[in-house]
């Protein structure tokens, strides 16, 4: 079970961030495909199912984020929520081009910021 969950959430991981960048890319070039929800909502399902599977990893590997040494966790749900509202930024036609360009690059720094979260499992705002 473990590893099905732990490999389906990196692969939706993966769909997302790539998803995210093409959306992005679309809505700067004005494509066709950047006026379609069919892709908003694809993304959004897709974020949906990797808070799912996290969750899902949570309970099978029995992990407790309010533990002193699982702070990283509180640090990655929260740089994930933080993610998620800078996607919505930059994805919505309504936002000046300029702000739409600062919430892509916030957002994949917070990309970046997860990541090195899950590979350190070191809290670093949370701890300082």
């Amino acid at each position: 079970m473990y590893s099905f969950l732990k490999h389906t959430h990196l692969t939706l991981i993966l769909i997302a961030i790539v998803l995210f960048v093409l959306c992005f890319y679309w809505r700067v070039t004005d494509h066709k495909n950047a006026q379609k929800v069919i892709f908003k909502k694809m993304l959004l399902h897709t974020h949906l199912t990797i808070a799912l599977l996290g969750l899902g990893l949570m309970g099978v590997l029995q992990i407790n984020p309010f533990d002193s040494q699982n702070y990283w966790l509180i640090e990655k749900i929260g740089a994930f929520i933080g993610y998620l509202i800078l996607v919505n930024v930059a994805l919505n036609e309504k936002t000046r081009k300029g702000m739409r360009f600062f919430a892509f690059v916030g957002a994949c720094g917070w990309i970046v910021y997860i990541g090195q979260l899950v590979f350190s499992k070191q809290a670093m705002i949370l701890l300082g």
